[in-house]
């Protein structure tokens, strides 16, 4: 069945820019971790991307990305007519996965199913079309999800955001409660928390855990300070809580971070 392919990419760091391909793209991060900048034909955001994100473009929007680290990606890449008749079938249209497109998504489920579609495709065109049918069946019901959250939710102003985001990026030295965050956006807990994650893509614990791993990079690649010293001003515990969170989000420990600074 040529109407939909699997393949794996890895993409080095840099700049790529796509005009619109006449395909429903969808893209799930397989290795790499770190921000990038991108843009499904939203706008370009500025998002903490992890394996397991999925990404989609739809095929009529051209696509950007601007990504700080290299990237592995399974690459599902499927004719509108095919994901049109699928999705026709599902109940719902092309269209209303729009919705996807403004930021990173995770979905294990739908993650496992791209990754099973590259690594082991079905050789029966009946069988491949029916796993094509449940990808985009999930997506369906992810893009019902997020509508059904967008018409709930709270938007955070940029002046309550900006707010919340100077504290997280000025108060490394110790515990920062999210009910304060609330309180300096104005907002009830459970509502700030829920606006939060809409505007950053991340729960607010995980949004401050990466600030603050980029602040301890930004010191290991600026300073010679020790690293102790370093996880202290960086909000972390603990040297040993820094050296494990900065591993599992970089790729590399910071005693290797400072050497290969030192290495350019």
């Amino acid at each position: 069945m040529a109407e939909a392919t699997a393949a794996m990419k890895v993409f080095p760091a840099g700049d790529y820019r796509h005009p619109p391909t006449g395909t429903v793209q969808l893209r799930v991060i397989r290795g790499g971790s770190s921000y990038a900048e991108i843009d499904l034909g939203s706008g370009l955001r500025r998002v903490f991307t992890r394996p397991g994100d999925l990404l989609l473009s739809l095929p009529d929007r051209a696509t950007h990305f601007r990504i700080e680290e290299q990237r592995e990606l399974t690459l599902i890449t499927v004719e509108p007519r095919l994901a049109s008749r699928l999705l026709t079938a599902a109940g719902g249209s092309l269209e209303e996965l729009a919705i996807l497109t403004d930021r990173p998504m995770r979905d294990p489920l739908l993650a496992e199913l791209c990754r099973r579609f590259e690594s082991d495709p079905p050789v029966n065109d009946t069988v491949r079309e029916w796993t094509v049918g449940l990808i985009f069946a999930n997506l369906l019901r992810l893009g019902h999800a997020h509508l059904r959250r967008q018409r709930s939710t709270v938007l955070l102003t940029s002046q309550q955001f900006d707010r919340a985001l100077a504290a997280i990026d000025t108060e490394f030295e110790g515990p920062l409660s999210i009910d304060r965050l609330a309180g300096l956006a104005g907002m009830p807990r459970r509502a700030f928390t829920a606006a939060f994650r809409g505007a950053t893509g991340l729960p607010v614990h995980q949004f401050i855990l990466r600030r603050r791993v980029d602040r301890a990079v930004e010191l290991l690649e600026e300073s010679d300070l020790p690293l102790a010293e370093i996880a202290s001003l960086s909000g972390f515990t603990h040297q040993a809580h820094m050296n494990r969170v900065v591993t599992r989000l970089k790729g590399l420990s910071p005693g290797r971070l400072r050497s290969r600074r030192r290495e350019d």
